[in-house]
């Protein structure tokens, strides 16, 4: 979303850094000679207060060799907006600044407090229908606080992205994609729905059910039910605004990252949706040189969506 700093590297490759609940997952990516994808990735505790945190981060980029890489981090999610408006009718150099001007009433602070960005959305099938764009607005304070934690976790980024952007990115390189993908991630605090069709990001839904709401609900089973039943009906929104908007086929198949969450949530959400449910980990999609467990492979799971966006240079402006 930002560049920031630009620095000599010599490792290949990229690497990302996000936060999940009181959990920030490391990851980096190569490509190896044969076309692979090679991945590294960490879990460290950045709940953990003071000295412990920065230790834990220090070592854990120093064993990595992540410290002169180029390296992307992800905003939490309650660290910006996602604004949907009409692309305006102006020139391509100015439509960030007629952009800005558009969201002035939409944000509760002023607009000089805020870093704003935009990635435009396909056109819709209907003729005559408008672009749209997804304004991403940010506090300024909250970016350079982004900033901060990653400089005491000794890390030099060049880029900010969202985790939405950083799903796009494994999204891509599932075969699902080809025709159409629903990927859906439930991250500690909220969910993420993407919908992408040969790597162009059609859809984008934010769900406040995670996995603490989920597991809050295990033992209750009128709760449980109810919590799935509320991110089932996000999906089936979603995929039928997909399918009436963009005259695709439609998606027969929701594919759920890796993480740590209710056993009964694949089949109840095949029950609730009429889709089947499949599951991928890391190790589908990359070599990966150490095993992670599933549920770090959850926390983990949005800095490997930053650390493939040098994989996948046709990305939205958003993400630059």
């Amino acid at each position: 979303m930002l560049r920031l700093f630009k620095r000599a590297v010599q490792r290949q490759g990229r690497a990302g850094v996000a936060q999940d609940g009181d959990r920030t997952g490391l990851a980096h990516i190569e490509r190896l000679d044969d076309g692979s994808l090679s991945l590294r990735a960490r879990v460290v505790d950045s709940g953990a207060n003071g000295d412990k945190w920065l230790d834990q981060a220090a070592a854990s980029v120093a064993a990595m060799d992540l410290a002169r890489m180029p390296l992307s981090t992800v905003l939490r999610t309650k660290a910006y907006q996602l604004q949907l408006v009409e692309m305006p009718n102006v020139p391509t150099d100015e439509r960030l600044a007629a952009v800005r001007w558009r969201i002035k009433d939409l944000i509760d602070y002023p607009l000089d407090e805020a870093v704003v960005e935009v990635f435009e959305m396909p056109r819709h099938a209907n003729a005559g229908s408008t672009p749209t764009a997804y304004a991403v607005v940010a506090r300024s304070a909250d970016v350079l606080a982004q900033v901060e934690l990653m400089r005491q976790a000794e890390l030099t980024m060049d880029v900010i992205d969202i985790p939405e952007l950083c799903m796009r990115n494994i999204a891509a390189l599932l075969p699902q994609d080809e025709y159409g993908a629903a990927f859906l991630h439930l991250a500690e605090d909220c969910g993420h729905l993407i919908v992408t069709r040969k790597g162009v990001l059609h859809i984008i839904r934010r769900i406040d059910i995670g996995r603490r709401g989920l597991e809050e609900a295990v033992g209750e089973a009128l709760m449980l039910q109810d919590r799935i039943g509320a991110i089932a009906l996000e999906v089936q929104r979603s995929l039928d605004y997909y399918e009436s908007h963009y005259d695709c086929r439609p998606i027969t198949e929701l594919v759920l990252g890796p993480g740590n969450w209710p056993d009964a949530l694949p089949a109840a959400l095949t029950q609730n949706l009429g889709l089947s449910v499949s599951r991928v980990a890391l190790d589908d999609l990359c070599s990966m040189e150490e095993e992670l467990s599933p549920a770090d492979q959850g926390h983990c799971l949005l800095a490997v969506g930053a650390a493939l966006r040098s994989e996948l240079p046709d990305q939205p402006a958003a993400a630059a």
